[in-house]
């Protein structure tokens, strides 16, 4: 087999084109395998964020694989796997199953005419455990084969279309020649393949040897969201805050030498590692035993880490470093902040309106951020997760990450006026109707728990992401939202944008957050949600969108790129931010404000 090489950042194997997900590539498609398949670590480099591994349960991150020149022939690069494996010719529609053998350092073209050759449209899943393969076409063919028919001819397939037949999938058929047996692709539905007796065979594209499954398949074109949903941990880079913020498991976890812990506490040095690590956080002034600690260590063993409770605490941790930032108490040199301050007694009235919702606002001059690919599901969320690397016990347990430089704008809103808002009776009735569907939807295990306080400053996110981008310099699905709000009154926004290049971005987006333009975005931004392309539509929507997780949101006003969302564009509603005949909007004075000054 021929080396291709097909370009990719770096970035971009962490997501959105991680362990598991198609990379369409020049019309061609293919699928990233999983990290044990990558070169070896030791020629992947490593990337250091301490904070962000304890917190995954993790010894090392290490990043894929960079090259200036990918034409080397010295180049190291991640493999990956063409899928789905059958194609067909647009000239001639003769079907062909693509393997190894036959992958040529060029596109591939029918052997027959040498029409180009591209992808079939759809591909099968599994239900239940995130498994991934080509549609059985000769199988399914011939199971509608006449009787005394035994063909099971897989060279002489066509796709093409019916003849008088209409626009839909009715109209396309897969025809052998051989025998000439036809079915059409109507005929192509999860019950027809169960009573086909067509069960999932345990793979994923990129492996030959089948599994132990048959779970029911699931038909999906190969495009489809439903095809992968990428799990990533992302965490910046910030200084050591103190660690009330944590309780005495969060303590233990990421305690520098927890990991070792965790891996050996039944040998018999553990009880003395289990006695350093509580000494160390008594000398911290925090009071935790040694019991305690192999407790958790013996808990945590194999176990694989709640990835919201990690992620609120990442967040938690993160929050604490914007506080100090206020107080000029955070600085350092991967996190080189600058506080802005909004006048309460300004002459401005909507500075001072502002003044009164917004706390604190940070500029973050310089950041790091490192994300790490968890792993990933298909066909729907509570499907089991494929890790994106297996880590065998016995090497150091690692994750494919990538580590970005850039700058962003943290907002900090006024915890007395969020909960005085929070609790009036037409957002609490409001936010009832998200609140009945995300209780029961698939998706609650990926997002954020649920209150109208994440709602709004959810919402409130990508209001200022689309402003930035139209403002800042930089395309819209650069820039990306962290959301913070806990239980405990801590309610802001990030606002960020990071590149792969070490010196990081050009400051088009903090410049944005400069006293002087600040109050300008903000207002603007309040003032554009008033109103959607899409109203009344949009603003008396019912719940609506996956699960009914969203009401007044559309791509018109609020819908951000796959990039930038870090809730898959759910757990949004305009009208909770701007108001309406029932219900008082978080922003409503800002935008009487504003009607006033114009």
């Amino acid at each position: 087999m021929n080396k291709r090489i097909l370009q990719v950042t770096v970035a971009q194997l962490i997501s959105p084109f991680s362990p598991g997900a198609i990379v369409d590539i020049l019309g061609e498609s293919f699928v990233t395998q999983t990290a044990e398949y990558w070169p070896k670590r030791s020629v992947l480099p490593e990337i250091e964020c301490e904070r962000l591994s304890s917190r995954l349960g993790v010894q090392r991150l290490y990043g894929p694989p960079a090259s200036e020149n990918p034409e080397d022939p010295k180049s190291i690069a991640v493999k990956v796997a063409r899928f789905p494996a059958w194609l067909f010719c647009q000239t001639c529609r003769r079907m062909i199953k693509w393997g190894p053998k036959e992958e040529q350092s060029a596109a591939p073209v029918c052997p027959h005419d040498s029409g180009r050759l591209v992808p079939m449209r759809f591909v099968v899943v599994c239900r239940e455990r995130s498994h991934a393969t080509d549609v059985p076409w000769v199988d399914w063919v011939h199971r509608v084969a006449k009787d005394g028919v035994a063909c099971m001819d897989a060279t002489h397939l066509r796709f093409q279309q019916v003849r008088g037949g209409s626009q839909g999938l009715s109209g396309l058929e897969v025809h052998c020649d051989a025998c000439q047996t036809r079915r059409a692709l109507g005929d192509l539905r999860a019950d027809v393949l169960t009573r086909d007796g067509l069960t999932c065979r345990g793979i994923q594209p990129w492996e030959s040897t089948w599994g132990q499954c048959a779970s029911p398949l699931e038909v999906l074109q190969r495009g489809a969201t439903s095809f992968h949903y990428s799990e990533t941990e992302a965490a910046i880079d910030i200084p050591s805050m103190s660690g009330h913020v944590l309780d005495a498991t969060d303590l233990i976890t990421q305690h520098a030498l927890f990991l070792g812990l965790k891996d050996t506490f039944d040998q018999p040095y553990a009880p003395g590692l289990a006695k350093a690590i509580a000494d160390d956080l008594a000398a911290q002034g925090h009071a935790v035993d040694a019991v305690a600690v192999m407790d958790t260590a013996r808990g945590a063993r194999g176990d694989e880490p709640d990835p919201q409770h990690t992620h609120g605490v990442l967040l938690a941790e993160e929050f604490e470093a914007f506080r100090a930032a206020a107080h000029d108490k955070a600085d350092e040199a991967n996190f080189k902040t600058r506080a802005v301050t909004l006048d309460l007694a300004s002459s401005d009235v909507v500075e001072r309106t502002l003044a009164s919702l917004f706390d604190s606002v940070i500029l973050v001059d310089r950041l790091r951020e490192v994300r790490a690919a968890l792993g990933f599901k298909r066909y729907r969320p509570d499907a089991r997760r494929i890790p994106s690397v297996t880590n065998t016990g016995e090497e150091a347990s690692w994750l494919p990450a990538s580590e970005g430089f850039g700058e962003g704008i943290f907002l900090r809103l006024d915890p007395k006026a969020v909960e005085a808002w929070a609790s009036t009776p037409g957002v609490v009735a409001r936010s009832g109707k998200l609140a009945e569907k995300f209780s029961a939807s698939r998706f609650a295990s990926l997002l954020h728990p649920f209150s109208a306080q994440y709602v709004a400053l959810h919402t409130l996110a990508h209001t200022l992401l689309r402003e930035f981008s139209f403002i800042s310099g930089y395309a819209a699905a650069s820039l990306r939202e962290r959301v913070y709000c806990e239980t405990n009154g801590d309610y802001g926004i990030f606002i960020y944008t990071t590149s792969s290049d070490e010196e990081g971005t050009l400051g088009g987006l903090v410049r944005e957050g400069e006293h002087d333009r600040i109050g300008t975005a903000l207002a603007r931004a309040a003032e554009h949600l008033n109103w959607c392309s899409n109203d009344p539509v949009c603003s008396e929507s019912s719940p609506q969108n996956l699960d009914g997780l969203n009401l007044a949101a559309c791509h018109s006003c609020l819908l951000a790129s796959e990039t930038s969302c870090e809730g898959s564009n759910l757990l949004l509603d305009r009208m909770l931010l701007v108001g309406n005949e029932t219900t008082e909007g978080l922003l409503q004075e800002v935008i009487g404000a504003v009607v006033r000054v114009s």
